[in-house]
């Protein structure tokens, strides 16, 4: 059951991948559970490519997750992207090497760093935009003055700099902002200069 449930969150995943979600480190014999899973036709294994080639491993998505990837593809699924901040722990980020082969996004949190050597800054929070990671930045939250500050944004080579990304990452910062109960966003730092309108507005 943890791997079936494991599969179905990841999308597609590699044994590997499947030992470091959900009950993590704790999948005994799973190469046999999974032969098992695919002979019940419970998850079926794939092949993914990327950049004109295979990548190597063995790849398993949910049987029932194959109409939907075939909708998707087909231009058929009614999918709605959107955008939001993600927690340096969220399931989509925690494998880091997960992370960093299927979305080319190098994140590492960086609480314990010293701050002269740190990167992007103490606790960032990604941003996710529809299927890829643009950025991050970097908050920090003063409770007794209700204040979120915003240390800095940084943008992925890459990203989006039209105007809609730029208030879709603006929203989703004052829905942190909500959440957290500030009443004022101050931004403290750098800020990508084609978000900058839509983020300081």
């Amino acid at each position: 059951r943890a791997a079936l449930r494991a599969i179905r969150a990841l999308g597609v995943a590699r044994p590997q991948q499947i030992t470091q979600h959900f009950t993590r480190g704790r999948y005994p014999d799973l190469r046999a559970v999974l032969a098992e899973l695919v002979a019940a036709g419970d998850i079926v294994k794939v092949q993914v490519a990327g950049e004109g080639r295979a990548w190597a491993g063995d790849w398993y998505v949910a049987a029932g997750h194959l109409p939907l990837l075939d909708a998707l593809a087909g231009g058929d699924a009614a999918w709605e992207p959107r955008t939001t901040l993600l927690s340096p722990f969220d399931n989509l980020i925690c494998d880091r090497k997960r992370t960093a082969l299927l979305f080319d996004f190098d994140y590492r949190i960086e609480i314990y760093t010293p701050k002269e050597k740190r990167r992007w800054g103490y606790y960032v929070l990604p941003i996710l935009h529809g299927d890829r990671l643009i950025g991050r930045i970097d908050p920090s939250m003063d409770r007794a003055r209700a204040l979120l500050t915003i240390n800095a944004v940084h943008a992925e080579p890459g990203a989006p700099a039209d105007r809609a990304t730029a208030r879709a990452i603006a929203k989703s910062i004052t829905d942190i902002a909500t959440f957290l109960g500030a009443r004022d966003i101050a931004y403290a730092g750098s800020v990508p200069a084609a978000w900058r309108t839509a983020l300081r507005a």
